[in-house]
């Protein structure tokens, strides 16, 4: 069992670029909260993709917007969420967030169990690295690696999400 102390200081933590639009700042990972709980500050760039609407099969995700606005998807509903909103999704709940507004949105992301979930993070940012774009059958094999399943809304994917 490990479960380490720890203090991060605004702006520290390790952290991952994922393509143009996104940087995301490990403040809890879950080798230092034995699996428990995995925190993450997700800031997103004007336009940002984000993660198209998806289930957890094993993790409750949660979601705190810190500043500007994120488009959330909640169990087929697409809301405005400004500074203040919290979102809870329990497992096998359908979900997905963006940045569709002019400002740039800074949101927590809230994983329990957190079974690793830095890595996804990490492999996003692999993949994107240096401009590259990753095949779709790529992203998809990440995606399950960590618990993360794609949904289509009515029949269809849903555009402009979750590809940085």
């Amino acid at each position: 069992m490990t479960q380490v102390s720890n203090i991060l200081l605004p702006g520290e933590g390790e952290s991952v670029q994922i393509g143009t639009t996104t940087h995301t700042t490990f403040k809890a990972r879950g080798s230092e909260t034995d699996g428990r709980l995995g925190l993450y500050e997700h800031r997103m760039a004007p336009g940002a993709p984000g993660a198209s609407p998806h289930v957890h099969n094993e993790q409750l995700e949660a979601f705190y917007v810190l500043s500007g606005m994120v488009e959330l998807h909640l169990d087929g509903k697409s809301f405005a969420a400004p500074p203040g909103t919290y979102v809870n999704v329990p497992m096998g709940v359908s979900h997905g967030f963006h940045n569709p507004y002019k400002d740039q949105a800074t949101m927590l992301i809230i994983f329990t169990p957190a079974l690793n979930r830095e890595e996804y993070f990490r492999g996003l940012a692999e993949m994107y690295a240096d401009g590259n774009k990753p095949t779709e059958d790529e992203l998809l094999t990440l995606m399950a690696k960590y618990d993360q399943f794609e949904v289509t809304m009515n029949g269809y994917d849903v555009p402009n999400w979750g590809r940085h």
